[in-house]
């Protein structure tokens, strides 16, 4: 009984807080997240439901739908791609993302080694910092493209696919980053070969299945006229890869991202295609989005703005200025004027769900569990996540008001 109210208590203040920061021009993730802090908070005038409210973020249950929030996000996050679409703009869209993420993973490595303790997992930590403020966000850039009717444009296009290849360069640092975590350091020549090798045929082994074999299942399964049995073989589909992908030493995450990058329109059909979607979005948007991001807020500790305040302003400030330059410069580089390479600079600043998720699969791990007496350590996954929260919130204001001063006399 406990765990279906809190399930409903989790649900209900998500959405709601999710419908405030959408009103906000915020993407409703933000809310949701600051909704689980919230409720954190309130544990302390609870009165006789105390015990309650303090027992949410120590729930499994709640963290067993967190994962499967995780899956499903991952999954829709490949759906919603469209691999096909985004080859016009590939060269530069590239050089953008790698930009976008070499500035801030050297960024992320020095501000670890400087702030973080020094102990077996510092190593691993700072890469952790590195990787998770180089991972854009997509959703509220795209929102706001799209408000000033920028979205189908060459800086709009190659923003919005830069980010996405951010999302697949994210997914191979977290394959670096598991094994990692397992072993508590970087991996030597040999392991990091066979790394490499294994992730390597786990992307041919997936790719190869998705181009040849799954469009012909998937024919079948049209015929058949049957939205639930389509929907049951996508769901088969991303837990057979997510079993091939912890097979070979990966995290199964990143077999859901793989199942719905290949469920591609022009391969499926259009029929099949729209109405997966909708029931990808209903499912993940209506629940277990909400759930997981107010699961994130959970674990997040507000107390870290008072514990580590000089660390989280110079994270949250050095991990926005990083992403905007190194974005920003690539894009300048590629041929865009100085103003669209702002706007793609500052377009790519968000943070979003590939990156909540690389930092909850750390905290799972144990890789930031606050065992430490040293403050930045303890809090260093509220201050990830604050961050995610201000640069998002700090990305929308800027792009906005560049947007206005563009538009205007």
């Amino acid at each position: 009984m406990e765990v279906i109210g809190a399930l409903l208590v989790l649900l209900l203040s998500a959405r709601v807080s999710g419908e405030i920061a959408e009103r906000m021009g915020l993407p409703s993730a933000v809310g949701e997240m600051m909704a689980g802090m919230l409720l954190v908070i309130s544990a302390n005038f609870a009165g006789p439901h105390q015990s309650f409210a303090a027992s949410l973020p120590s729930s499994e249950a709640l963290r067993q739908v967190a994962d499967l929030g995780i899956f499903f996000l991952l999954l829709m996050a490949g759906v919603e791609m469209q691999l096909s679409e985004t080859l016009h703009d590939a060269r530069k869209s590239l050089v953008v993302a790698v930009g976008g993420m070499i500035l801030p993973i050297a960024v992320g490595l020095a501000l670890g080694f400087i702030f973080l303790p020094d102990s077996p997992m510092r190593t691993v930590q700072a890469i952790l910092i590195g990787v998770a403020i180089s991972i854009s966000a997509i959703a509220a850039s795209a929102r706001i493209l799209q408000e000033f009717g920028i979205i189908g444009s060459e800086p709009g296009r190659v923003l919005i696919t830069a980010a996405l290849f951010d999302d697949i360069l994210g997914l191979f640092l977290l394959a670096l980053l598991g094994s990692m975590i397992a072993t508590g350091e970087l991996p030597g020549l040999l392991p990091f070969v066979v790394l490499l090798g294994k992730v390597g045929v786990f992307f041919t082994i997936t790719g190869l299945l998705g181009v040849h074999v799954y469009p012909h299942i998937s024919k079948r399964i049209k015929n058949m006229q049957a939205a639930s049995i389509e929907f049951s073989a996508l769901i088969a589909v991303a837990l057979a890869y997510g079993f091939l992908a912890e097979l070979l030493g990966l995290h199964w995450a990143v077999g859901a991202f793989m199942a719905g990058l290949f469920f591609e329109r022009s391969r499926v059909g259009d029929r099949p295609y729209k109405s997966m979607r909708l029931m990808l979005n209903a499912l993940t948007a209506g629940v277990l989005g909400p759930l997981f991001f107010a699961w994130i807020g959970l674990q997040a500790d507000l107390a870290a703005i008072v514990k580590i305040p000089v660390f989280l302003i110079i994270l949250t400030v050095a991990a926005f200025a990083a992403k905007v330059a190194g974005g920003g410069i690539a894009a300048r580089l590629t041929g865009f004027s100085a103003r669209d390479s702002a706007i793609v600079g500052v377009g790519l600043a968000p943070r979003g769900e590939i990156m909540i998720v690389v930092i909850s699969i750390a905290l799972e791990a144990g890789l930031i569990n606050g065992a430490t007496s040293d403050p930045v350590g303890r809090y260093l996954f509220s201050a990830l996540v604050l961050m995610a929260l201000a640069n998002t919130a700090m990305a929308s204001i800027v792009l906005r008001v560049m947007m206005n001063r563009g538009s205007g006399p």
